[in-house]
């Protein structure tokens, strides 16, 4: 019963993931975009909050399942830039952003809303809805920083690697591609299988959430909220 009730819990904060997260990124991605000259992201309709505009049901199924997913590439005019590097390195660096500014305001309100009232098996369900959901924004910004095609971490990567490297990318790009695409898999499966304990994405989620620790202004005590579950569960006092 634990194990289910946990699972539910899981699927409703992948489903905040979905429907608030990822387009709220995707949004900041295609607001930056405009703002610096490219208007391609609001004329392909990706200048939105709805998670519609943004992901297609194989990226929807695999975020709520699996809890990763992904969705359409954002397209791009960069014919409109005025300072090419500097821009496209805002550009990218708008996704991973706006995913590690929504970690810190939900692990805040999911620390607040628990401890208005720490007797409130309810609220105790709620901050771990919230605190699933705020962990994957943080993973989701990390993951966006990779230096792998065609993730944004790359593209910062691009703008400033060297004339070689840009003529060897373009003259091996689809080879590049098939194997990035395949790491990417390699490294989420992997921590699935081994339930986390060989995870590269939790490691750099670990070190960019010491980072923001100084950014999290409320606490609690974490192991209330398993006991407070369980016991409701089981009907069990501790």
């Amino acid at each position: 019963m634990d194990k289910l009730y946990r699972f539910i819990l899981i699927l409703l904060s992948r489903g905040i993931l979905l429907t608030a997260i990822m387009p709220a990124a995707c949004f900041a991605k295609a607001w930056v975009s405009k703002m610096l000259g490219d208007n391609m992201p609001e004329s392909t309709g990706r200048l939105s909050l709805d998670f519609r505009k943004h992901t297609d049901r194989i990226g929807m199924f695999s975020t709520i399942i699996l809890g990763f997913g992904f969705g359409h590439e954002m397209k791009h005019d960069i014919s409109n830039l005025k300072h090419m590097k500097r821009d496209i390195t805002l550009i990218s660096l708008s996704a991973p952003a706006a995913y590690f500014l929504m970690y810190i305001i939900l692990m805040n309100l999911a620390i607040l809303i628990y401890s208005i009232s720490f007797s409130s098996f309810l609220l105790a369900s709620v901050y771990f809805i919230l605190k699933e959901a705020a962990w994957s924004s943080l993973c989701f910004g990390v993951i966006a920083l990779l230096p792998l095609p065609p993730l944004d971490g790359f593209q910062i990567f691009y703008q400033f690697s060297w004339p070689k490297f840009r003529r060897w990318y373009f003259s091996h790009y689809q080879k590049i591609m098939y194997w990035s695409r395949n790491i990417l898999y390699a490294i989420f499966l992997l921590a699935i299988i081994t339930d986390g304990e060989l995870s590269l994405i939790g490691f750099l989620a670990d070190l960019w959430n010491k980072l923001f620790s100084h950014l999290i202004f409320f606490s609690i005590d974490f192991s209330k909220v398993t006991e407070k579950i369980l016991k409701y569960i089981f009907r069990v006092n501790f």
